[in-house]
């Protein structure tokens, strides 16, 4: 009897030497996911610098050759990396990560929800804000084009808070006489498109 149980050990032995060969290989190719990451990253920042604007995957995924799904997981991924969260987040982490720093969350917090099993749910609270609302869809969409603005100018860098600062200061700025033009302009566009939906 004691033969064939030897043997079942040290099958098991060898079942456990192969895991741990297999999960060997997953960090190796964890490392170089990451690496890619960091390099997407830099070519989005290099894409912005030469004036570019709107949909980076797109054009990231038909230069490289590789789906548009894959191009934006990898360059939000490394947002995530250059901000400096951990480095043992996987990518699901990561571009969760990314969500929450476009919306305030401090690295720290993040690690934290990363070692909780919580950064989903961080993100998504900060999604909806301090007010305790989700914005519509239409505010979203403005918000993200003026943060894309500000990358141009070489400040998406800065936390999102920082940047929603940095509008709140231009728009205290800005003379009577521009905003009211500024909000007949938006006013113009939007109740023109109300006015089309309702035809």
């Amino acid at each position: 009897m004691t033969a064939p149980l030897a043997r079942l050990e040290a099958r098991a032995l060898t079942l456990e030497q192969e895991m741990a060969a297999w999960g060997q290989r997953f960090q190796a190719t964890q490392r170089s996911m990451q690496d890619r990451a960091r390099e997407a990253r830099a070519l989005h920042l290099r894409w912005l610098a030469a004036g570019h604007h709107g949909d980076f995957s797109t054009a990231l995924s038909k230069a490289a050759g590789i789906s548009r799904t894959t191009a934006w997981r990898l360059w939000r991924s490394g947002l995530a990396l250059e901000a400096g969260v951990s480095t043992q987040a996987d990518q699901t982490d990561l571009i969760e990560a990314a969500r929450a720093l476009d919306k305030g969350v401090t690295v720290l917090e993040i690690d934290k929800a990363i070692s909780a099993g919580t950064l989903r749910d961080v993100a998504n609270l900060a999604d909806v804000g301090m007010v305790g609302r989700s914005m519509s869809a239409e505010a979203a969409g403005l918000r993200e084009r003026v943060q894309q603005r500000l990358g141009l100018l070489g400040l998406d860098h800065l936390p999102a808070v920082e940047r929603d600062e940095l509008v709140f200061s231009a728009f205290l700025t800005v003379s009577d006489e521009t905003l009211r033009g500024i909000v007949n302009s938006y006013r113009k566009i939007t109740e023109g498109e109300s006015d089309e939906q309702q035809e």
